[in-house]
């Protein structure tokens, strides 16, 4: 038993760095586009000096910075924080009894020039990638609280093969491009011992702080 709980608490371990690393990819920045040459045409008179000068001065706007996030979130009975988290953008607690872990974190996105929604199912898709063999079995539109009010997130419900093990995952995402944030909540547990109801709880008890985004 002592050895099943041990792969088990491994494989999800494992399981949520894959999902670390994955949703910390979706902050890389977009490949630059060339640059484009500078054309002139013929005959057109050069700009002025004084011309010259004056769009030289011209200042930029300034780029909006990310949003600085933190997680207030109830205590979830059986778990424990984890005082190694694989980095320090998540939180994650443990149960070591269930082999389960929860994550809540958050990654800096750029603008892709997209929609939130579309962002979001990207970055599940990404993510489930990530988890080896998975089968989709509910998907959901979901609200997360934060200081901004409601805001929409999407859920998704998986069942996960790794190995020989056979695990249960729920995440909650919503990337949030005014933001440059992309949050979310996961969980995941031995097949058969993740707690719908234990979830739903600590969700609707836990607080995003620091971003504006709300609706879709």
């Amino acid at each position: 038993m002592a050895r099943s709980v041990t792969r088990s608490r491994t494989a999800a371990l494992l399981a949520a760095a894959a999902l670390t690393v994955t949703l910390a990819a979706c902050g890389e920045d977009p490949a630059p586009a060339p640059a484009e040459e500078p054309t002139t045409a013929t005959g057109t008179e050069e700009p002025t000096g004084a011309e010259t000068t004056s769009a030289e001065q011209t200042e930029e706007p300034a780029a909006a910075e990310p949003a600085v996030v933190t997680w207030d979130h109830p205590e979830a009975e059986g778990y424990t924080l984890s005082e190694n988290p694989p980095t320090e953008t998540v939180v994650q607690l443990e149960n070591s009894t269930l082999a389960c872990v929860i994550q809540l974190t958050h990654e800096i996105i750029p603008d892709a020039g997209i929609d939130d929604s579309t962002y979001t199912d990207t970055a599940i898709e990404n993510a489930t990638g990530a988890l080896g063999e998975s089968t989709e079995t509910g998907r959901e539109d979901v609200t997360l609280n934060t200081d901004a009010g409601a805001m929409d997130a999407r859920e998704v419900s998986l069942t996960v093969t790794a190995g020989e093990a056979q695990m249960d995952v729920k995440m909650l995402l919503r990337a949030a491009s005014a933001d440059q944030v992309l949050v979310g909540i996961v969980n995941i547990c031995p097949a058969g011992t993740l707690d719908e109801a234990a979830w739903d709880t600590f969700v609707s008890g836990t607080t995003l702080h620091g971003t504006t985004a709300t609706s879709f």
